[in-house]
């Protein structure tokens, strides 16, 4: 009984683990994806000088 409650424990860890770093990666990969397209909306809008490219984007991302 103690051996498949320490393993069950074990398992439960296992899955909190890797539900963390799946978590934390997933944060990083949009955070970064945003950052950059952010980047090249603020250069559109520079160039421009106009806030449409944001508008645009904003349309396009409802």
């Amino acid at each position: 009984m103690a051996d498949m409650l320490t393993d069950l424990l074990i398992y439960i860890g296992f899955g909190i683990i890797t539900f963390v770093i799946g978590w934390v990666i997933g944060d990083q990969v949009l955070t970064g994806h945003y950052t950059k397209r952010f980047m090249v909306l603020a250069k559109e809008c520079s160039d421009s000088d106009s806030v449409v490219p944001l508008v645009d984007e904003l349309a396009r991302e409802t």
